[in-house]
């Protein structure tokens, strides 16, 4: 402007050289530019204000624009903008974070918040005998026919946290009993489970809660009550709506779908009884424990491509001998063990170098983010419901991991339930759901 004034031309290094402004009558910075001869547009439109970026009256102009075109986004802001005659040096910028902070504009296209992937838990890196740890879900329903009778079946699948093998067993239904029972009889085959992990399915937590009573029944004194209490099973519940965080149950219900399409798909859809489904069922099993953990010797002929199998059965591959002198007396003797042994220390090797390392990538959500605070607003994500109907919460606990970050918050529901005070008269419901199901609206003010 003082440039302007002495009628000095403005630098070529100042942003508004390209501009060519002007000071009108008033004292007001105006662009000069080419269209100061056209008669469509209005004298406001042709010179535009100028108004610096980081100015709160630019701010304001911006925010005011903002809420004319109800919260239409960064283009109908920048043309509303234009239009009442404000030219603002680095418009853009400003828009692109005023909407950011927009608590309106996260409510109607905020993304859900994302944090860094979490480290592979303990069960899935450090050895232990098959199925010590294992990952649960049920998939289903199945129809068949028993004689004239149309019946559905369920399947419960059973993976190995570390060999990654599974094992399926069917339900007649998804009730308690009937997961214990499969349970039960998934223990006698593959020998006792130290901890279950699996999502808050109804019939999930009913098995929890039945165990757990009964062990209350016992004397925590007596030999047998405390045997029970060392040898009980550990559930470990995901957090509710985390579908994301059992996706090494969920893969293997898609490996094992696929099979069972190829095996009763077309005319013996349907026509299956319960012998027949648990027989498809159980060749499902047989071919996904046949699948290779690691694809890398596919095309060595001389290298072992390390199945589940492998550990599981021990038939996967042929295991060379270990070193030594053997006498054939000794078949059920010493030289059995060493065979075992000689086997389990192969596939150790096998897996470590092979598939260890290939699962060690994060896939995705590969950065940080900042964490959730106490008293944030957040919006819950629901599938089910259109956007504009979905809850508002505020962050009442955040659940740090071990490694510091937030992947998960307990949440207390907005409740309509207050009096004129602002006093609740029933308790609000309070939840726990995976930052990936939350929109951050506004955050608390330190």
């Amino acid at each position: 402007m003082h440039a302007i004034r002495s009628g000095q031309a403005v630098s070529r290094k100042n942003a508004l050289s390209k501009l060519q402004p002007f000071l009108d009558s008033k004292d007001i910075l105006r662009v000069g530019g080419r269209a100061k001869h056209s008669v469509a547009l209005s004298y406001d439109e042709r010179h535009p204000i100028i108004l610096p970026s980081k100015n709160h009256v630019s701010t304001l102009f911006a925010r005011y624009h903002h809420n004319r075109t109800h919260h239409q986004g960064k283009t109908f802001t920048l043309a509303a903008i234009r239009g009442a005659g404000y030219w603002i040096v680095g418009v853009s910028r400003l828009v692109r974070s005023m909407i950011n902070q927009c608590v309106t504009c996260r409510r109607l296209r905020g993304r859900p918040i994302e944090q860094l992937m979490a480290d592979l838990p303990q069960e899935r890196v450090d050895p232990a005998p098959p199925f010590s740890h294992i990952g649960m879900d049920c998939f289903g329903p199945f129809h068949i026919k028993d004689k004239r009778t149309e019946l559905k079946k369920y399947g419960l699948i059973l993976t190995c946290l570390y060999s990654r093998a599974i094992h399926i067993e069917t339900l007649d239904d998804l009730s308690a009993d009937a997961l214990i029972n499969a349970l039960r009889c998934f223990i006698c085959i593959r020998s006792p489970v130290k901890t279950i992990r699996c999502d808050n399915g109804t019939n999930f937590v009913g098995a929890s809660n039945e165990f757990a009573k009964e062990l209350e029944k016992l004397d925590s004194k007596s030999y047998l009550g405390r045997y029970f209490q060392q040898a009980q099973i550990n559930f470990e519940f995901n957090v509710p709506n985390a579908s994301h965080a059992g996706g090494i149950w969920e893969w293997q219900i898609r490996n094992v779908r696929a099979v069972l399409n190829g095996m009763i798909a077309g005319k013996y859809n349907g026509r299956l009884n319960s012998a027949g489904l648990r027989t498809a069922l159980y060749e499902a099993m047989a071919v996904v424990n046949s699948r290779p953990l690691a694809v890398d010797d596919l095309h060595n002929p001389q290298g072992i491509v390390l199945t589940p199998n492998h550990l599981v059965t021990m038939k996967g591959q042929s295991i060379p001998s270990p070193p030594g002198v053997f006498e054939g007396s000794e078949i059920y003797g010493r030289k059995m063990w060493r065979r075992v042994q000689q086997f389990g220390e192969e596939f150790w090797k096998l897996w470590k170098t092979q598939y260890l390392t290939n699962i060690t990538r994060r896939q995705r959500w590969e950065t940080k983010k900042e964490n959730l605070s106490q008293g944030d607003i957040v919006l819950l994500v629901d599938d089910h419901l259109p956007r504009n109907e979905w809850c508002t919460a505020v962050v009442e606990e955040p659940l740090e991991s071990q490694d510091g970050l937030v992947r998960k918050a307990k949440l207390r529901l907005a409740n309509r339930w207050i009096d004129k005070k602002g006093v609740e008269i029933a308790p609000a419901s309070v939840l726990e759901r995976p930052v990936q199901k939350l929109v951050l609206l506004l955050r608390k003010e330190a």
